[in-house]
């Protein structure tokens, strides 16, 4: 296995653990656990179909722009929903850079992947 490919899921794996095991711990209801849950997935199902569709080449201007608009409310989401949660100042940073994280991760194995 190719060093990138191992970081990539390394990445991948540490960032989605990082989100969903503090956040599972953090939010004290079942409706917070899975608001923040429906956001990890939201981001990481509209950055999957993107580039899907990118390494195919069917990306046309329209479906570009949904997919932007969709990953900016994805963002908008997450950082309502860490202000409102009851976290502190670390859990505040710590989660939104876990959640870019697993991205980027998805983003590089997918990357990754395709080159092979």
């Amino acid at each position: 296995m190719k060093v990138s490919v191992l970081a990539s899921w390394l990445l991948l794996i540490v960032g989605v653990l990082v989100y969903a095991l503090g956040l599972w711990s953090a939010c004290p209801l079942l409706s917070g656990k899975g608001y923040f849950l429906g956001v990890l997935m939201t981001g990481m199902f509209v950055t999957y179909v993107y580039l899907r569709e990118e390494s195919a080449g069917r990306v046309d201007e329209r479906f570009a722009s949904v997919c932007q608009m969709v990953a900016l409310l994805t963002v908008g989401l997450l950082f309502v929903g860490v202000v409102n949660a009851p976290l502190s100042l670390i859990e505040r940073v710590l989660y939104p850079i876990a959640f870019f994280l697993s991205l980027y991760g998805q983003v590089s194995l997918f990357r990754s992947s395709q080159k092979d």
